[in-house]
């Protein structure tokens, strides 16, 4: 027998993201950050989700300070939010400081040839600097920073914060945090006073409130990625879910292979729903005979290969009736993203990018 979902159901793969659950998000982790200010971290088009829309909310929600990875990303959230301030983590990145007074953009400069090229204006405008104290990725180090320290003092006006970032607060490594934390203070020391801010998602929970500095950067927790060592309540929700139509349900006889390279095969007689989405919208190709669905809130194990626009689902037992809604729960309240990207062999960010990018995007809120 065959099942087809209605016609008039919805044929493409959605992420429908919660606007009110980012906004939510924002205020737990403003309030996570007291005293100290929250930014919030839209860069990677919002972490796969859309840059302005969750910009919006969480402006809406409170929140003043917003830092994007790239210029051009930036210049366009200037002209949604013009009364944001906006730091630029890549720097000036072949832009010119006039670029950035244009559209009021703060650099975050984390080289010697941004930061001379920045101070080499008259009256340069506020930019941040950042110090690589563990990254090493980017960032001044401390001996290159010394290196420019001259050039930093002759505007020190114009330094509006010191930034570093934690390497290991996701895996609660205390001693490492403390580390970068020694040696940021000390490469700073002597140099202009700012305001600093080292803390990421994860860094908000480590429970020592000094490391909180001025402002805070939760990124992923802001869309509902846990901050929390495994096993601690998340203090933020899931902002995303992913459905996928069913478009068709077929019976598969024992013996018989399913998808590519066989590597599915039927040890009895079988029913296999057959989903619209693959790794073209972003479901990735590692699920293969590993991920879990959710279909009228019961779970249904992937059989056989993701391909580029199906994936396959073990439905034996399903009835009619718990297929009748016409689509699976890749991800959401039933899946979360934890679970879905320890089955990838990922970890949450590039699961929920690569989703949130890949079907088609629709907002509730």
């Amino acid at each position: 027998m065959t099942f087809k979902a209605p016609e008039n159901a919805r044929r493409e793969a959605l992420a429908t993201v919660d606007l009110e659950v980012v906004a939510g998000n924002f205020r737990v982790l403003a309030a996570a950050s007291g005293p100290a200010a929250c930014a919030a971290i839209v860069k990677g088009d919002g972490y796969g989700l859309g840059m302005l829309p969750e910009a919006r909310a969480s402006w809406a929600a409170g929140a003043r300070l917003f830092f994007v990875a790239r210029f051009e990303d930036g210049a366009v959230l200037r002209a949604a939010l013009p009364k944001a301030r906006i730091g630029v983590l890549d720097g000036l990145s072949g832009f010119s400081p006039a670029e950035f007074a244009r559209e009021t953009l703060e650099p975050v400069l984390g080289s010697t040839g941004d930061t001379r090229r920045w101070f080499a204006k008259a009256a340069p405008g506020p930019c941040m600097v950042q110090v690589d104290t563990g990254m090493n990725r980017l960032g001044l180090k401390p001996r290159e920073l010394a290196g420019v320290a001259e050039t930093i003092r002759s505007h020190p006006k114009a330094i509006a914060a010191w930034l570093t970032h934690f390497a290991s607060a996701d895996d609660v490594d205390l001693g490492f945090c403390r580390d970068q934390v020694a040696r940021f203070e000390a490469a700073i020391a002597a140099l202009p006073p700012a305001p600093k801010s080292i803390v990421n998602s994860s860094g908000l929970f480590l429970g020592v409130p000094e490391w909180r500095g001025a402002f805070t950067r939760p990124g992923k927790a802001l869309y509902g990625i846990n901050p929390m060592p495994p096993g601690e309540t998340n203090p933020v929700k899931q902002a995303l879910t992913v459905t996928a139509p069913i478009l068709q349900v077929s019976d598969v006889a024992r013996g018989e292979s399913i998808g590519y390279s066989a590597t599915f095969r039927a040890t009895k007689p079988m029913r296999i729903a057959t989903l619209g989405i693959g790794y073209a919208n972003g479901y990735l190709r590692s699920l293969s005979n590993k991920g879990v669905v959710a279909i009228g809130g019961r779970r249904a194990r992937i059989a056989g290969r993701v391909s580029m626009d199906l994936t396959t689902v073990d439905v034996s037992g399903f009835a009619d009736t718990e297929l009748s809604a016409g689509y699976a729960q890749m991800l959401g309240p039933a899946i979360g993203l934890s679970e879905l990207a320890a089955l990838a062999g990922t970890n949450e960010y590039e699961l929920q990018i690569s989703l949130g990018r890949g079907c088609k995007r629709v907002y509730a809120q």
